[in-house]
């Protein structure tokens, strides 16, 4: 058994050498570069970034919020969104392993012990005479006898043994089927980083959107008492006849319309919460923001260029290793052409009694090889290889395609920051000069100068601005912290 196993060995030895020698040159490089894609990338973006300052890793730490840093850690931890991520990353890994498996020898090893017995009964005369003990003189009754009896025989066997099957890739078939499957696994692996990179923007701006109906509830909360307090005011001089019955029913419309936006308030603010609460594994009670106010500093964004997309965004990085998958499955496709080679090999004992299964004298070897060659398959697998580059082509144009989409969203954003800081400047002013309308208008309704009228349209006016206010501040948030997400976000 051991002189079986060394001249296996020196075999295997010899072919491992033949196998690397002719991989060395087999290998094929799809290595996908921008010069590759058809597209014009300025040195800088077409819109100036709002900030020269560097984004931190945990960039939420700018809005000095302890509840947001608590719900991201609660969302990273718990989310059932992101915990599908981990398990479909665990599930692409797999599959590479398997694809990757073709290039190495199989081996399989084996135990089996059987028995089985067999008659004479169709060898006639011959079976008994087979059966009969030798040096023994028959009668002619014993003859007879001889005739009608069924001779029977047990035979017991018991194997152990080790097979081997391999492939030669003397083409580099296999290796850039092992190549392809890797980067289709990293390419996998990045789109996940970036959909869980997203999924946690996403959220953090859900968090914004609820502290902003926050603010909106309390804006309609103070229009309330506001026009509560108009009521009674109005109320009182109506009481003695000094203001009509119009202002009285005005006031009290208003006051009643107030109620409504502040019930349509709360609901919005619960659903909100609500959200809020799944997303990061809780029960929907409704009640994780219940006083909050929009931050004022936001993330800075770092100075980048549009070229740094290719190496920031996981999701480019991705378009990149898949086109780089689909050449390697070309030239997979196109060696599947060529004649293969395969050894195949066994080592192991045969006895008939188990305790015999460990003495070398009862091995028993065999090793040999086989050489296949395509020579008619309907164009099978010419179709394959046809098939495949037109498969490489499309993940080119992805790739063209998704660059375009990256450069748009970032170019987009950018202006809009800088549209909707214009806007929230202008809303600002706004504010407080309708503020001081609201004032002036109640001073001169006091002194019967205005009609009533007219304050309850400053105030409608006031309110109204303070929640465009509001809206477009959390809209600032919103974009930056999209744009944070279209530029890649931390490099660290």
């Amino acid at each position: 058994m051991y002189k079986i196993c060394l001249i296996i060995k020196s075999k295997m030895k010899m072919v491992v050498v033949l196998f690397i020698t002719l991989l060395s040159g087999c290998a094929s490089n799809t290595l996908v570069k921008i010069e590759n894609i058809n597209v014009q990338m300025p040195e800088i973006w077409e819109t100036s970034i709002p900030s020269s300052e560097k984004v931190t890793g945990k960039w939420w730490e700018v809005f000095d919020d302890e509840d947001l840093e608590s719900f991201i850690s609660d969302f990273q931890k718990n989310s059932p969104d992101l915990q599908s991520i981990i398990d479909n990353k665990n599930i692409a890994y797999q599959s590479s392993k398997i694809n990757s498996a073709g290039i190495f020898p199989s081996l399989n090893g084996s135990v089996s012990a059987d028995t089985s017995v067999q008659n004479l009964s169709g060898f006639g005369a011959i079976g008994s005479f087979l059966g009969s003990e030798s040096g023994q003189e028959d009668s002619s009754s014993q003859d007879s006898e001889s005739l009608n009896e069924v001779i029977s025989y047990a035979n017991s066997t018991a194997r152990l043994g080790l097979s081997l099957q391999w492939e030669l890739d003397i083409w580099g078939r296999l290796l850039n089927g092992r190549k392809a499957a890797q980067k289709n696994y990293e390419a996998i692996s990045y789109d996940l980083s970036y959909i869980g990179f997203s999924a946690i923007i996403r959220a953090t701006q859900s968090y914004f959107q609820a502290v902003e109906s926050y603010g909106q509830m309390m804006i309609a909360q103070e229009s309330y008492d506001s026009f509560l307090e108009i009521r009674d005011l109005v109320k009182d001089r109506y009481e003695r006849g000094l203001k009509s019955s119009l202002d009285y029913r005005l006031a009290e419309t208003s006051v009643s319309t107030s109620k409504v936006l502040i019930e349509s308030r709360s609901l919005q603010l619960k659903s909100l919460n609500r959200r809020l609460e799944i997303l990061s594994g809780k029960y929907p009670k409704g009640n994780l923001i219940t006083g909050k106010a929009l931050p004022v500093s936001l993330p800075n964004i770092e100075s980048v260029i549009p070229a740094d997309l290719l190496t920031r965004r996981p999701d480019i990085r991705s378009l990149f290793l898949k086109t780089e998958s689909e050449g390697l499955l070309l030239a997979q496709a196109k060696r599947n052409l060529l004649p293969g080679i395969s050894l195949n090999g066994s080592v192991g004992t045969s006895a008939q009694k188990l305790e015999d299964l460990f003495n070398a004298d009862y091995g028993i070897w065999n090793m040999g090889y086989s050489l296949t060659a395509p020579i008619f398959n309907a164009g099978r697998l010419r179709a394959a290889a046809d098939r495949q580059e037109s498969a490489q082509n499309k993940s080119k144009k992805d790739l063209l395609k998704g660059l375009l989409n990256a450069f748009y969203e970032v170019e987009q954003l950018l202006e809009l920051d800088k549209s909707l800081l214009i806007q929230q400047e202008a809303i600002n002013d706004a504010v407080q000069h309708s503020s001081d309308a609201y004032n002036l208008s109640k001073e001169r309704y006091d002194k019967g100068v205005t009609t009533l009228e007219s304050v309850l349209n400053t105030q409608r006016q006031y309110n109204d601005i303070r929640s465009q206010y509001l809206a477009i501040s959390r809209q600032r948030i919103e974009n930056r912290l999209s744009l944070i997400l279209a530029l890649g976000g931390d490099t660290n």
